[in-house]
């Protein structure tokens, strides 16, 4: 992640699990190139623990359930409940202090 682009919602349309209202067309709203639909920078995962809401739109206020959507979305898979646990446990680990300006968006 950080610097690289991805479409988001390989198997799935990423709203019909988001509950997003509005369908962000990503970087094809700047390129106008048609490989560019629902493509978004990819977030580096450091602190993701901490930093909700998650995707571009703010859509979804838990890390459990963005992984779950996730999983979905870009894998086409229905994670298990230890396969989201241990993804979670994971990203959990990626949390460093917490930098004295943080200020989480709610």
């Amino acid at each position: 992640g950080g610097r690289q682009f991805q479409k988001f919602g390989l198997f799935k349309e990423y709203w019909t699990l988001t509950g997003a209202l509005e369908h962000d067309e990503g970087r094809f709203l700047l390129t106008h190139q048609e490989s560019d639909r629902y493509v978004f920078k990819v977030p580096g995962l450091r602190n993701v623990a901490m930093t909700p809401p998650y995707f571009h739109d703010g859509s979804v206020e838990d890390l459990r359930s963005a992984i779950r959507i996730m999983g979905q979305v870009q894998l086409g898979q229905t994670l298990t409940d230890p396969e989201l646990k241990a993804i979670e446990a994971f990203l959990n680990s990626l949390t460093g202090s917490q930098p004295t300006n943080f200020s989480p968006i709610h």
